[in-house]
């Protein structure tokens, strides 16, 4: 988002110009340096949920030709699971495709695209293929007939020149270049603008997630200093014990003494500390939970539907102030 504005790389924009087959065909083509067959259908922003108690899955656009199935998702948000997540997203859509009495030689060849506005992996490359092999011989044949991709739009620079740079110069600058596909693009981009009711649902959506990902983030912080604190305390108490054993009854006198003062400061001012904050922080993990499971419906419901907030917290085994 830049100047009010969505860009190719925000979810919503990137979600609604893959619902045209031939931009999409051609990212796709461009992503896998190949040509794919005509796709029969693309479905955007689709929950995938295996189970009704599974965790769910939120597909940027899932596109369907007569032979293969692709998955091509716009990652924002630095990741330190992307790897399970991509694994997750497989499984997922294996059980979506596969029926009931159908044997595994019916599963279609399947692709994973992660197009990611970070390096994913922190190795340096633009491009990441990953796939599963022997490691006592490579050469093996396998037969799993699955692949994943996850592309670095800043290390754009360090492809060789052609369209997949062009694509990910694109996605990270903005900028379209001479590229008749990113020409396209830009000018799709620039008529959905136009559409104001259009942008600013989107932009509201938006800015809910990045909220979200942000209370995501101090509530993981907080949750590190907490334990960093546990384990100060931890140490504390095992150091005093052993000091406790060692030393003489004088000694072990005094640092008992010593211990229970310190003991009882620090338990009252934590105790202070997490009396305030306790409503705020199962709301906050509450809320990045939903976001770590890409449940934003609920999250939304949850922020103004305090029932259904208390529902969904016993859901979580958040435990909740009597």
């Amino acid at each position: 988002m830049k100047d009010g504005m969505l860009e190719f790389s925000d979810w919503p924009m990137f979600d609604l110009l893959m619902t045209d087959k031939e931009l999409c065909r051609e990212v796709i083509e461009i992503i896998l340096d190949e040509s794919i067959a005509d796709i029969e259908y693309i479905v955007t922003e689709d929950d995938v949920r295996p189970t009704l108690t599974n965790h769910g899955v939120r597909l940027d656009a899932f596109v369907k030709t007569k032979n293969e199935i692709y998955d091509i998702e716009m990652q924002t948000t630095k990741r330190e699971d992307l790897g399970r997540r991509m694994r997750y997203y497989q499984g997922a859509l294996d059980t979506l495709t596969l029926r009931k009495g159908e044997g595994y030689e019916e599963l279609p060849p399947c692709i994973i695209i992660f197009i990611c506005m970070h390096d994913p992996f922190d190795e340096g490359l633009p491009v990441y293929t990953l796939d599963v092999n022997c490691l006592e011989k490579p050469s093996a044949r396998i037969g799993h007939g699955f692949l994943w991709k996850a592309l670095s739009a800043p290390a754009w620079d360090k492809l060789p020149e052609g369209r997949l740079q062009n694509l990910l110069h694109y996605v990270w600058t903005g900028e379209a270049g001479e590229d008749p596909l990113m020409g396209q693009l830009a000018v799709a981009v620039k008529k959905a603008n136009k559409n104001e009711n259009w942008r600013k649902e989107k932009m509201a959506l938006l800015t809910f997630e990045e909220d979200m990902e942000i209370q995501r983030r101090i509530a993981e912080k907080k949750g590190q200093e907490r334990g960093q604190i546990i384990g100060l305390q931890m140490g504390l108490e095992q150091g005093l014990a052993e000091g406790l054993e060692q030393g003489l009854a004088e000694g072990r006198e005094h640092g008992l003494a010593e211990g229970r003062e310190q003991g009882l400061a620090e338990g009252r001012e934590q105790g202070l500390a997490e009396g305030r904050a306790e409503a705020a922080s199962e709301v906050a993990s509450l809320m990045a939970l939903l976001l770590g499971a890409e449940r934003l419906d609920d999250a939304r419901r949850a922020a103004v539907d305090e029932s259904y907030r208390d529902e969904l917290m016993r859901e979580f085994g958040i435990s909740q102030a009597e």
